[in-house]
């Protein structure tokens, strides 16, 4: 991605009432890019931006802080690309063959440790299941920056 694209996403979220860095930015598109989305539009920039800001509103509402700490910023930036591929996928815009799922889990049990990888599975059920495991990404790690409202 190109830096004026990043500094786009950065002004809009600069609009929308968010602090956030450009490097923080820049870690969401790199994530997306790692996950095989590639197709950088102005629609799909405001869209990151949105989604950004969505999450970083949930974060910042579930803990009782006013700023996103470093800490969580890789699980933030998950759940960030989860919000936007999710939102690209309800509005049909989103070209699954282009995301590798070849890894995805489709099911994780923690009690005698099962994790199946069902590589019979659709696309589209291996699709969901890694937007699901990016949206709800890090609640353990959120409790720990919990506080108290005031």
């Amino acid at each position: 991605m190109e830096e004026g694209n990043l500094t786009e996403v950065r002004e809009n979220l600069e609009c929308m009432g968010s602090s956030l860095p450009e490097a923080f930015c820049r870690m969401a598109v790199r994530r997306l890019e790692a996950v095989g989305y590639m197709q950088w539009d102005a629609v799909g920039l405001w869209n990151l931006a949105f989604s950004i800001r969505k999450a970083e509103q949930e974060v910042l509402d579930y803990c009782h802080i006013d700023a996103v700490p470093k800490g969580l910023y890789p699980m933030f930036c998950d759940r960030s690309c989860g919000h936007f591929l999710y939102g690209l996928k309800q509005s049909g815009r989103l070209e699954i063959e282009g995301i590798d799922l070849s890894g995805i889990l489709t099911s994780l049990s923690e009690g005698d440790v099962k994790v199946d990888f069902d590589k019979g599975a659709s696309d589209e059920a291996r699709m969901d299941a890694l937007l699901g495991v990016m949206m709800q990404s890090g609640k353990e790690q959120l409790k720990c920056y919990r506080r108290l409202r005031s």
